[in-house]
């Protein structure tokens, strides 16, 4: 992963330099962060219920961020009708700080960037949104051994990724300063590397096909999930419920 003084270095710029570069589609930062944040809920809501987790007499779901940066995308999880316990980590620790700041109820803590800080099977769940494309390729399965190790049996992953597909996401990645040294990651070859880590029921789906705003847009762009076209997909998967 790339190092936690690379990270600190962009915190003050972060939100702007993400701005500038998606300026062209008329929207923000904030909106490609809260549509993510729906897709996030609706899995976790989905996994929920096939626990019996979202009886009120439950226990709340322990979700692990990783990667989490400032915590943009928290907010909208911990407001959400999905009862859960938030976690989160960063490599940079002065990140880390800030959101910690911004979002009080979430447990944040900072690591090195490779080892979890977290004991074997401490998460119902754990998703990451655009940090494996910093990860040095040759070490995504160690990346994707960390997820499962700290996922408990039958537990929900979700890794969320840039498109190289799309040539606008291309030019946005070529552009923005915090992904100089980014390697993107085809939806397929991403779906094959978490299978090979010894995920189960693996599946993927391509997200943020227009900027436009509204439930109108965000039915059509669940829709034609299956194309791939759009900005970006997730890949999400279960830890399997036995060794």
């Amino acid at each position: 992963m790339n190092s936690p003084q690379e990270f600190d270095h962009h915190k003050e710029s972060y939100r702007s330099d993400i701005d500038k570069a998606i300026a062209f589609s008329g929207q923000s930062h904030d909106f490609f962060t809260r549509v993510k944040a729906e897709y996030i809920v609706e899995l976790l809501r989905e996994f929920a219920n096939e626990r019996g987790a979202s009886s009120p007499d439950a226990r709340p779901l322990d979700v692990l961020d990783i990667g989490c940066g400032h915590g943009h995308i928290h907010p909208y999880l911990v407001q959400s009708n999905v009862r859960m316990n938030l976690s989160a980590v960063d490599v940079a620790a002065t990140v880390v700080e800030e959101a910690r700041l911004a979002n009080p109820t979430v447990n944040y803590q900072s690591y090195e960037g490779e080892r979890l800080p977290y004991d074997d099977a401490s998460f119902d769940a754990a998703f990451t949104i655009a940090v494996m494309h910093h990860v040095p390729p040759a070490q995504w399965p160690d990346f994707l051994q960390e997820m499962r190790r700290v996922v408990r049996p039958g537990g929900l992953i979700a890794i969320f990724e840039h498109n190289p597909i799309n040539p606008l996401t291309q030019w946005i990645v070529r552009t923005c300063p915090i992904d100089e040294n980014a390697v993107l990651l085809w939806s397929g070859q991403l779906s094959r590397l978490v299978a090979q880590g010894g995920f189960v029921d693996v599946t993927s789906r391509y997200i943020l096909f227009t900027p436009l705003d509204g439930p109108r847009y965000r039915a059509f762009d669940k829709a034609i999930g299956w194309l791939p076209l759009g900005a970006q997909y997730y890949v999400s998967a279960r830890a399997p419920k036995s060794s």
